[in-house]
C-alpha cells in the first residue's frame, strides 16, 4: 500500500495483485511451509488408521498433526501480519476488504478452508482473471483482497 504525495491527507493507493504474482507466492508457501496438500493429509489419516504396524501408525498421526499445526501457523501468519514467507518474497499482503487491516486468524483460517473447496473448482483458482478486485472465491467468503505490497 503506498500513499499520495501532495495532499494533506494521505489515502492509500490499492494495487490489486495479480494472479502471477498469487502463484508465485503459493509456490514458494509450498516449499517453505511445512504444510502439505489436502490429499497428503488424507493419504496420511488413512495410514494411521490402517496401519498394522505400531510405529507406523504413530508416524502416519505425527504427519496428520503436522499438517493441521502448518494450517494453523499460516492462518497466524496470514491473520496478524497478512503476509507467509511467499507472500513477503513477491511483495502481496491479504488485507481486509473493508478496512485494509490484516484480517485475524479466524477469517484466514476460514479463508484458508475455502481455498481447498476452490482449488477442487480450477474456476476458483482462475477467478482472479477475470474479476475486477481480482478475487478468488475464498477472497470473497472472508471478504478479504490481495494487494501489492512495498
Amino acid at each position: 500500500m503506498s500513499w499520495n504525495p501532495g495532499f494533506n491527507a494521505p489515502y492509500p493507493v490499492l494495487q490489486y495483485a495479480s494472479w502471477g504474482s498469487r502463484l508465485k507466492a503459493r509456490i514458494a508457501d509450498s516449499v517453505f511451509s511445512i504444510i502439505a496438500s489436502p490429499v497428503s493429509t488424507l493419504v496420511l489419516a488413512i495410514i494411521a488408521q490402517n496401519a498394522s504396524h505400531s510405529i507406523i501408525r504413530a508416524i502416519g498421526w505425527l504427519g496428520l498433526v503436522g499438517n493441521i499445526g502448518g494450517i494453523f501457523k499460516m492462518a497466524y501468519e496470514i491473520g496478524r501480519t497478512g503476509q507467509t514467507r511467499g507472500r513477503r518474497m513477491v511483495h502481496i499482503r491479504v488485507v481486509d476488504a473493508d478496512t485494509f487491516q490484516p484480517i485475524g486468524f479466524s477469517r484466514s483460517l476460514l479463508r484458508l478452508v475455502a481455498q481447498i473447496i476452490d482449488s477442487c473448482s480450477i474456476i476458483g483458482m482462475f477467478r482472479p482473471l477475470w474479476n475486477s478486485k481480482r478475487q478468488t472465491y475464498a477472497d470473497l467468503i472472508s471478504r478479504s483482497i490481495v494487494v501489492v505490497s512495498w
